[in-house]
């Protein structure tokens, strides 16, 4: 990684979601989990490889989702740095 660093404090996440509904049987906490699936790096036996925001989503402090009935499907996620103090 070059010397690059992910971030390695707490992280606080808000999901918005919009769409006409949610996909039947899914809850804002499976579109939450894989988005922060996503946000981190790749595990392998003794690295972490290309975090985008974090190393691992253990270090997501705190949450928020909501749902927001729409015609067209999009979202929008508020990502804020926290400091170790608030965990």
């Amino acid at each position: 990684m070059k010397g690059r660093a992910p971030y390695d404090d707490a992280i606080s996440i808000h999901l918005e979601l919009s769409a006409p509904t949610l996909e039947n049987g899914k809850a804002l906490v499976d579109y939450l989990s894989g988005v922060m699936d996503s946000l981190d790096g790749s595990h392998g036996q003794t690295f972490t490889y290309l975090p985008i925001i974090y190393e691992d989503d253990c270090q997501v402090v705190s949450s928020r989702c909501e749902f927001i009935e729409a015609a067209v499907a999009s979202y929008r996620l508020h990502i804020a740095f926290l400091d170790s103090t608030f965990a």
